[in-house]
């Protein structure tokens, strides 16, 4: 293992995710009334970020739930996003909508509530609402789970995702995990041997001027009709371009991700 190797480790360790299990009031009384929002509706609450998957870090949303609802739940994919955050604008003070998902914030812990209608039948697949682009997409976290769980690539996703937070750039998750996973790292060495090795090579595949990456078609392995690659502008990735470029320029690591 080199220096360079052991610093990354050293940075994934500052960033690691925080200690929720003081959370043992707020959090079951979140989750219970989200069933009461939900009423008859409610399925389950899932577990549905990057806790789940292995790639939280603290400089993102701390907690990420999914809410299940019934594949008969009454009203418009967008009317439901709606309501849960009147509802949650009514029990808390700090709530900000995202992309697909509401956020809230109890005392310090930041958590991601996204409401999604099942699917009939014995599924996982889920349908989502894009406030952005004021549509909705089909789904399937479990999936999402499972592939970026078990890739070999947590660490070198970690990185890229401090490096996002610290630089301000905007890098939907999902779209960036299966990036690495499928493109930039694919037929690469796995382990933290190699961590610094692959770490550089994605910033230098982001910095490409030809045959970069972030133009590559990306689409959601549950639905090839969600093209994960559209999440992002062509201004927004020519901003991770930028980014990228400024980065593999430095002389130390120190410089990149700190």
């Amino acid at each position: 293992m080199t220096q360079s190797d052991t610093y990354l480790l050293r940075i994934l360790q500052k960033y690691s995710p925080r200690d929720i299990s003081i959370y043992t009031y707020s959090i079951p009384k979140l989750k219970q009334e989200l069933q009461n929002w939900a009423n008859t509706c409610y399925l389950n609450t899932i577990n549905s970020g990057s806790r789940a998957k292995g790639t939280a870090i603290s400089l993102a949303s701390d907690v990420d739930f999914l809410v299940s609802l019934s594949s008969n739940c009454d009203g418009t994919l967008k009317e439901i996003y709606t309501s849960l955050y009147n509802y949650l604008t009514s029990q808390y003070t700090k709530v900000r909508k995202q992309n697909v998902s509401i956020r809230i914030t109890i005392d310090s812990l930041q958590v991601d509530v996204t409401p999604a209608r099942k699917q009939a039948g014995i599924t996982n697949d889920h349908s989502l609402y894009l406030s952005k682009q004021d549509s909705w997409k089909q789904t399937n976290i479990q999936k999402h789970i499972n592939d970026v769980s078990l890739s070999g690539r947590l660490n070198e996703i970690k990185l890229t995702k401090i490096w996002r937070e610290l630089h301000a750039l905007d890098f939907p998750s999902i779209y960036l995990e299966y990036l690495i996973i499928n493109i930039i790292l694919s037929g690469k060495y796995k382990g933290n041997d190699y961590l610094a090795v692959n770490y550089y090579h994605i910033l230098k595949e982001f910095a490409n001027d030809f045959s970069n990456p972030l133009y590559s078609r990306v689409v959601d392995p549950s639905n090839s009709g969600n093209v994960l690659s559209d999440l992002l502008s062509a201004s927004e990735k020519q901003k991770v371009i930028n980014q990228a470029k400024i980065s593999i320029k430095e002389t130390t690591w120190e410089k990149i991700v700190w």
